[in-house]
């Protein structure tokens, strides 16, 4: 690999994610073009999740439904996207560049970690290798997902009703607020209206959001422009159905990883 591009998008890696929430919008590298989308309302100046990117979720994903679940006191999906997070390490290797960032209590709001007083610390890694990956979508009737067939899945549009995916192609033609469980298949397949589209690896976690607010939520979001639900579609990857539990000392590790189709 080209020297000039491992210390150009080490830079950026470093640069980039340093934010409030630990992950950024758009990273461009020579050779490289990796982008998601962000709303144009989004708000950046830390007091706020950003709207878009790749949010990290910790401990909760959601609100807990469950008054006395330990997290019942956290707001939406906790805390660890509206901390700042602590760059660790980077490196770089021939066909790779590496950032580790770390988040621990004392970089948590007071306000927010005093919900959930336990000790825990978190890594995140993010490997970037030399290849354009976008996830472009300008008409969301185009879009499509595959490999999601048979799966059981929760429908917070329904009220939480509880069924059976049965459509080999899912498509989006309104307001989507799905929880897919224990997926079956390792990839998600993203096509985002034409040929071209994103493989989401799963890598030690089981269940698959899929996630657009449509019109009238739009609207209603002050950090999400009033047409962007027709630009847009979250499918994130985690353990969202149930929670993971760790005994002192244990560890848990999950991931994504992302490739062009």
């Amino acid at each position: 690999m080209d020297s000039r591009w491992k210390r150009e998008a080490l830079s950026e890696v470093l640069t980039e994610l340093l934010l409030p929430t630990a992950f950024r919008i758009v990273f461009t590298f020579i050779n490289v073009e990796l982008t998601y989308h962000t709303s144009k309302n989004a708000i950046l100046n830390g007091t706020k999740a950003i709207r878009g990117g790749i949010p990290l979720v910790f401990p909760q994903f959601g609100k807990a439904e469950d008054s006395s679940a330990p997290t019942a006191a956290l707001p939406q999906h906790g805390f660890a996207r509206n901390s700042k997070w602590e760059f660790l390490e980077g490196k770089d290797d021939d066909n790779e560049v590496t950032g580790i960032f770390t988040l621990s209590p004392s970089s948590v709001p007071s306000e927010l970690y005093q919900k959930w007083p336990f000790p825990f610390k978190l890594l995140y890694t993010v490997i970037l290798r030399p290849q354009s990956l976008s996830t472009f979508i300008s008409d969301i009737s185009k879009l499509k997902i595959h490999n999601l067939t048979n799966n059981v899945f929760t429908d917070k549009v329904a009220n939480g009703a509880r069924d059976t995916e049965t459509r080999e192609v899912i498509t989006v033609n309104g307001e989507v607020d799905r929880v897919y469980e224990d997926v079956i298949t390792e990839d998600v397949l993203v096509y985002c209206g034409d040929e071209s589209g994103i493989r989401i690896k799963r890598v030690g976690v089981n269940d698959v959001v899929v996630w657009n607010p449509w019109l009238a939520k739009a609207a209603a979001m002050s950090d999400f422009g009033d047409d962007e639900y027709k630009e847009m579609i979250c499918v994130e990857l985690g353990n969202v159905s149930k929670y993971v539990r760790l005994a002192p000392g244990e560890t848990w590790e999950g991931g994504q990883e992302l490739s062009v189709i």
